[in-house]
């Protein structure tokens, strides 16, 4: 059988770049609210087990194992849910709730709770480059393809093939990476329902 802990050092090349900021001392980005599961951090190299209460640093790859889920408080007012299996990389600027974060595989949540949208916050991914102006934005897998939905507020989901502009209750599909998304449309309950299952 596969050990599942071997899985979480197989990080996706998405993740190999190490700027030259990452090089000076670690800066936190927040800290682990809850978790479930097993996760990872790796850092200049060094790679530590992640547990609840723990803080994150700017620059870190983080990745979750299989069947495991992560919640990261991020400054005053974000919170980020990961699902399973996936890797991220926190941007320094998210700690003042903007910046980028680089999803390189898997599903999350973002959730900022502070009323002004500005500055924007990009996700970035292999499928797409997405703004995101609102409070409560899914994206990753659903329904067999990259999926993006908007709960509350705005994002616009851009690729080299075009973009689109969704708002509350809005989502939109991505077959490929880096695929043109579709039009708009209001996604089902029981859809939005599994898609936060699956980073919660």
């Amino acid at each position: 059988m596969i050990d599942r802990r071997n899985l979480l050092l197989a990080a996706p090349a998405f993740l190999f770049a190490s700027p030259a900021w990452a090089q000076t001392a670690p800066v936190a980005a927040g800290n682990i609210a809850s978790m479930r599961g097993e996760a990872r951090a790796q850092r200049r190299g060094a790679m530590r087990i992640l547990q609840s209460g723990q803080q994150v640093f700017v620059g870190e790859r983080v990745q979750t194992a299989v069947d495991s889920r992560l919640h990261a408080a991020l400054g005053p007012s974000t919170n980020l849910y990961m699902g399973e299996n996936t890797g991220v990389m926190i941007d320094r600027h998210l700690v003042k709730r903007g910046g980028v974060i680089h999803l390189a595989t898997g599903g999350v949540l973002f959730d900022r709770k502070s009323p002004d949208p500005k500055p924007p916050v990009v996700i970035r991914s292999p499928y797409a480059s997405i703004a995101v102006r609102g409070t409560t934005i899914f994206a990753g897998p659903s329904n067999g393809v990259f999926g993006v939905f908007v709960e509350d507020g705005l994002a616009i989901v851009r690729t080299a093939h075009g973009d689109v502009t969704l708002r509350a209750g809005d989502g939109t599909n991505i077959a490929t990476p880096g695929g043109a998304p579709s039009n708009a449309v209001k996604w089902g309950a029981g859809r939005i329902a599994t898609a936060m299952r699956s980073v919660r």
